[in-house]
């Protein structure tokens, strides 16, 4: 067990840990990073969820809808109970609100999942759980915080939720996989030698992800304040507890129950800070939050680990 541990939680500590040098040693700044996130959203992210979707068989994929449809909904519905608790219980204002709600609600399963998941949950269950997290976050969180920030800045500015969703069904994160899935399901099998060939640049995916996420938290001011705190416990503790409860209560596997809870232990997403940095909102505490939430899981995700192995 010690050693499964250590294979996950090892990429996060060193790859962050580089990235922090190189702000720090000014190899690279934030202006940087978004080339950095570009080249991963639009080629090296799509190519990795294209060849490990194809790559799994049929009836291995048909199995593990229990699990895809857990981490989905539970991002999904972890990110609208934050948002409403933040908005109407604690006052928060409304930009604040979205950005907390989408914290606690969104880990970095896209990002760095493929770094963590397979020695702890197979290749294949790691691929269907980053492409539930994926849809969850491109489909649903990020448009939806597209529009109340939005409207927050600018009530007359705010596009609709389904122009959002609609121009993010343009983006290759999201139809790589779609197209990737109806391949599967047809039979249809690409050439070998053509998925090791887009598979030598999606497999840097993990590694340029979590160095760029060290890059923005050194190139932003660390505050811990109660928002921070408040919000760290709950995506980093409670929101993969509760859903713990909840899994086992409807009966699912132990397998399915395992491999959902090692994905929403995750800790906070980059597209916090990103978003934050974007519309010029909280852009501290969305900073000091993914610190400390990544900081903090080193402990948080290896007593998850411990708990469900």
């Amino acid at each position: 067990m010690l050693s499964n541990i250590l294979a996950a939680m090892l990429p996060l500590v060193v790859v962050f840990s580089l990235g922090y040098r190189a702000g720090w040693h000014k190899d690279f700044n934030a202006e940087q990073v978004s080339t950095l996130n570009r080249m991963v959203m639009l080629y090296a992210f799509p190519l990795n969820l294209f060849v490990g979707i194809t790559s799994t068989p049929r009836a291995t994929l048909a199995e593990q809808v229990p699990l895809a449809a857990s981490v989905f909904l539970i991002m999904c519905g972890s990110f609208a109970v934050a948002y409403g608790l933040s908005r109407y219980v604690f006052r928060r204002d409304g930009a604040a609100s979205t950005l907390q709600g989408l914290a606690i609600g969104g880990p970095s399963v896209p990002f760095i999942g493929s770094a963590m998941l397979p020695p702890l949950i197979g290749h294949s269950s790691a691929t269907v759980v980053i492409s539930a997290a994926v849809f969850a976050m491109v489909l649903v969180q990020t448009p939806i915080s597209l529009m109340l920030l939005a409207k927050n800045a600018d009530a007359s500015a705010a596009p609709p939720v389904m122009k959002q969703i609609l121009s993010s069904l343009e983006e290759p994160i999201v139809w790589a996989p779609i197209v990737a899935t109806a391949f599967v399901i047809l039979g249809l099998h690409p050439p070998h030698a053509l998925l090791n060939a887009m598979g030598l640049l999606g497999n840097t995916t993990a590694g340029v992800a979590l160095f760029a996420s060290g890059i923005v938290l050194f190139s932003q001011r660390v505050s811990i304040t109660l928002p921070v705190i408040v919000t760290v416990a709950s995506r980093n503790i409670v929101v993969p507890a509760l859903s713990w409860l909840l899994l086992a209560a409807i009966g699912l596997s132990h397998e399915t129950i395992r491999a959902a809870i090692m994905a929403l232990s995750i800790p906070v997403g980059t597209v916090v800070v990103i978003l934050g940095v974007r519309f010029r909102v909280d852009e501290r505490e969305a900073a000091s939050t993914l610190f400390l939430s990544a900081v903090l899981s080193v402990l948080t995700m290896t007593f998850f680990i411990a708990c469900v192995s």
